[in-house]
């Protein structure tokens, strides 16, 4: 058996895979609020102490940079380190990743059913070429996957803070709206849930499109980000309907512009919260139109694939390969 973990601010996400065959199935699985334990290792006791299984390797992927097998959490005042977790939980050996880490790491092991595809590439995917996952949620992430002598390696990345760069006349009036809130404007500042609000604001702030009373009152009320996307695909305001159009257009050019930083000639996939939220809106093909939107380079794109990740699981799937490898 393998623990695996999927630790965030609101929840943590516990389970156990276990290898059969050649593959690895997830056989149980368990929600904690984390905020309800001083740390890791208590949520991992209690749930070890309810099950009989036997485990030795554990791995579990946390949000922000680890260092030295020990990272700090934004949300929470827990410092996570692999060795005290492994003395407090009596586990052999802990392997602490950052969360879009253990996402990419399951890439390779994903079914036809757990993806969406966007775009087929024009040429058949190289599975040895390398490929990378774009994750709009509470940030943005971005990570890479490689091959080397038959076995998979993740390059992590800090690539969502690189500068945002616009593509339309809409888009640089949205950037000079940014930098008078910013001292720095990166792509995490549009593409994730707090950036499809900055989105929002601007068209508000600008005049670009009226606000309903009606929407105000349910911005005020819900979570602005969850409202502003629901809304925005179903048509329902016009002005939360332009800002889906601009992200998923951001979101679709930064996609191209990994084809063409690293050659991904094995795929780019999109992962984070936000892109099953609006599977129909990237099913329209807009952000398959900002993907090719390549000028000179645009052949190199169109033979690259594109897809969105469906399996809520995948943090858990690809932590589990990690710690396989122990």
């Amino acid at each position: 058996m393998i623990l695996v973990g999927d630790v965030g601010g609101t929840k943590t996400r516990l389970a156990l895979y276990e290898e059969q065959e050649e593959s690895l199935v997830r056989c149980d699985t368990e929600t904690f609020a984390s905020r309800d334990f001083e740390g890791v290792s208590d949520i991992v006791n209690t749930f070890l102490s309810a099950r009989k299984s036997t485990v030795q390797n554990a791995c579990f992927g946390v949000p922000g940079p680890v260092q030295n097998g020990e990272a700090k959490m934004t949300n929470l005042p827990w410092t996570l380190k692999e060795d005290a977790i492994a003395e407090a939980t009596d586990l052999k050996k802990v392997k602490l990743v950052n969360d879009l880490v253990a996402t990419t790491a399951a890439v390779p092991y994903l079914s036809e059913d757990e993806l969406h595809i966007l775009y087929e590439g024009r040429a058949k995917a190289d599975e040895d070429a390398p490929r990378a996952v774009l994750a709009p949620g509470t940030g943005l992430g971005e990570a890479f996957l490689y091959s080397h002598a038959g076995k998979y390696y993740v390059h992590a990345s800090e690539g969502g803070h690189v500068d945002f760069a616009p593509t339309t006349d809409i888009e640089v009036e949205l950037l000079q709206y940014l930098r008078s809130k910013f001292d720095r404007v990166s792509f995490e500042r549009v593409l994730c849930g707090p950036g499809l609000v900055n989105i929002y604001s601007f068209l508000r702030d600008k005049g670009h499109i009226s606000v309903p009373q009606k929407l105000e009152e349910r911005l005020q009320n819900e979570d602005p980000a969850a409202v502003i996307s629901s809304t925005g695909q179903t048509g329902e305001f016009d002005i939360t309907a332009k800002a889906l159009d601009i992200f998923v257009s951001v979101l679709g050019a930064q996609a191209g512009n990994l084809v063409l930083t690293l050659l991904t000639r094995g795929g780019v996939y999109l992962g984070g919260g936000i892109p099953p939220k609006i599977i129909k809106k990237l099913s329209e093909g807009s952000v398959v139109t900002s993907y090719l939107n390549k000028g000179r380079l645009t052949p190199v794109v169109e033979n690259t694939s594109f897809y969105m990740i469906r399996d809520d699981y995948v943090a858990l799937l690809g932590a589990a390969h990690i710690a396989k490898e122990l």
